[in-house]
């Protein structure tokens, strides 16, 4: 169910070879672009670099990176110290350039700094400690000479051959690179956006997102992800032209870090061919096409970090996560579940390919390219993708008797995930322990149904036989997403929420199987789960 942000379109066929080193062919013009065109429900076409998400990724890694150099400058100085000659010690600090250091290091900080002692945690910082290792080299291993101040024909060709010799991979021939000012690709993202807008799609999922608590009904969604699309991305990769677009009109830290990001993904396409995310979300469910985007901007995310720590200086890591910070405010404006959706790819892709860097290397992220992850449960639990986990089978639900299907699919780990994270889409309702409450999910259909402008809606959960009660789970969830809905556990193994507007019933089997009912009253709520009133399953 859940809506990702532009991922990359269908393989093409016999991908070239990649064997040469080939520079960049640079096009600093305004001229116009061709491209497939991502739709504002479900973008699979288009594999971008959406800045609030990588800014977000970047808040945490910029603060370890700065903790770890200056603990290494302390132990420099120390050691400086200790010795007679004070001419070492002052080259040791021009070398390092310690007064911008602190001076922006302080000023991005605050009035926090870096801690007592112990340094930065990675827990308040909220990025995984896998995702730490997989970045620790850099934040030592400074080597910020590698982009030459020359012309950015050049430039590209320096990062090129950073990232071919990097992330090791490679293709024959130039990369079509084209900067452009950042309003010029604003305007190109919505205006492909809008021209495959599916109105009738789009107002199916806003009803269903309200009728779940986790957007208001009067959401005007498409806008909302367009704004947040026009505002938020960077920069672009279409592999149907093998184009790549850079919101930047000079090699300057973001440019720097997205035209790696793009990179990552045009010579992956080169080597591996991209999976075909259109016909995974057709075929397989939205949850499919998810994981598998993860892995993709996960590894162009992950990769992305890598670099930057490694070849840009402090204070280009500093700026340019000031920067990113700023266009973060696209995302907050947005309901909690819709700004979820489209930083998943990043944030937890990233994390997921870094648990594949520790497990293998570079070779066990390319391996995600011929066997992509199959559920977003896989992305959060890479344990699952390891052990080759699948998503369980549900029943399929035929619904109330004269009501119209317009919607039917996956129900994913993430999907559960957002919802727990903001009931009723307020951050503050949240249930404890989100993600933990996450790990009983083994599979999931959501159903939709129409009478009149009437909504019904049925999900069907199985549950993990390692998680929590998902039964009381979604309890609690309904609870405090619809507040004002009066509460009753019945005699028959029902769970009835019946409020102003809307009802729900919950009835799980007692084994494997959560159902949530939703409808404008109880029986309609009851046989969205193909549960009659007073004949629902064995009681928990």
């Amino acid at each position: 169910m859940s809506e990702p942000p532009p991922p990359p379109p269908p393989q093409r066929p016999d991908p070239p070879s990649s064997q040469s080193s080939r520079p960049a062919e640079v096009h600093p013009s305004h001229a116009p672009v061709t491209a497939d065109r991502p739709g504002a429900v479900r973008r699979w076409r288009v594999a971008t670099a959406l800045t609030a998400a990588l800014g977000l990724a970047l808040s945490g890694t910029v603060y370890l990176v700065m903790d770890r150099r200056v603990e290494n400058l302390e132990d420099d100085l120390a050691a400086a110290e200790s010795r007679t000659d004070l001419g070492d010690l002052l080259d040791l600090m021009e070398g390092l350039d310690l007064g911008e250091l602190l001076d922006d290091g302080a000023d991005a900080l605050g009035d926090e700094g870096l801690g007592d002692g112990g340094g930065l945690g990675t827990e308040d910082l909220g990025v995984d400690t896998a995702v730490f290792e997989c970045l620790a080299p850099g934040m030592t291993d400074l080597n910020s000479d590698s982009i030459p101040d020359t012309e950015i024909e050049e430039q590209v060709r320096a990062v090129r051959e950073i990232v071919e010799s990097e992330r090791g991979l490679s293709a024959d021939g130039e990369l079509d690179i084209e900067f452009v000012p950042a309003d010029e690709l604003q305007r190109r993202v919505v205006e492909m956006s809008e021209e495959d807008l599916d109105a009738e799609a789009i107002a199916v999922e806003s009803r269903m997102l309200a009728t779940l608590g986790a957007v208001e009904p009067d959401l005007d969604l498409a806008q909302a992800q367009l704004d947040a699309l026009g505002e938020g991305v960077a920069g672009f990769y279409n592999p149907d032209t093998q184009e790549l677009v850079i919101g930047s009109e000079q090699m300057d830290p973001m440019g720097t870090y997205v035209t790696a990001h793009e990179m990552v993904h045009a010579l992956a396409d080169a080597t591996f061919g991209l999976p075909d995310l259109d016909t995974l979300a057709s075929d397989e469910g939205s949850d499919a096409a998810l994981a598998a985007l993860s892995a993709l901007e996960g590894d162009a995310t992950l990769y992305g970090q890598m670099m930057i720590t490694t070849h840009l200086s402090l204070t280009d890591l500093l700026t340019l996560e000031l920067e990113s910070s700023g266009t973060t405010a696209s995302l907050d404006a947005l309901p909690h579940y819709v700004e979820r959706s489209l930083s998943f790819p990043y944030l937890e892709g990233m994390s997921f390919a870094c648990h594949a860097y520790l497990d293998g290397d570079w070779a066990a992220i390319d391996d995600l390219y011929a066997q992509v992850p199959t559920t977003s449960a896989q992305i959060l639990f890479p344990e699952r993708y390891a052990s080759g986990e699948e998503a369980q089978d549900v029943r399929d639900l035929d619904g109330p008797d004269g009501w119209q299907e317009v919607h039917r699919d996956t129900f994913g780990a993430a999907d559960l995930l957002f919802l727990l994270e903001a009931p009723g889409g307020d951050e503050n309702a949240a249930l404890d322990d989100a993600l933990g409450r996450t790990e009983a999910w083994a599979g999931g259909e959501v159903t939709v149904w129409d009478r009149s402008g009437d909504t019904a809606v049925g999900v069907v959960l199985a549950e993990h036989p390692d998680g929590t009660d998902l039964c009381d789970t979604v309890r609690e969830y309904y609870g405090a997403a619809f507040p004002d809905a009066a509460s009753t556990a019945e005699d028959d193994g029902r769970h009835v929420f019946d409020g102003p507007s809307q009802s729900a019933v919950i009835a799980c089997d007692g084994i494997d199987e959560v159902a949530l009912g939703i409808g404008p009253d109880i029986d309609i709520a009851s046989a969205a789960i193909d549960v009659p009133a007073g004949e629902a399953d064995t009681a928990r």
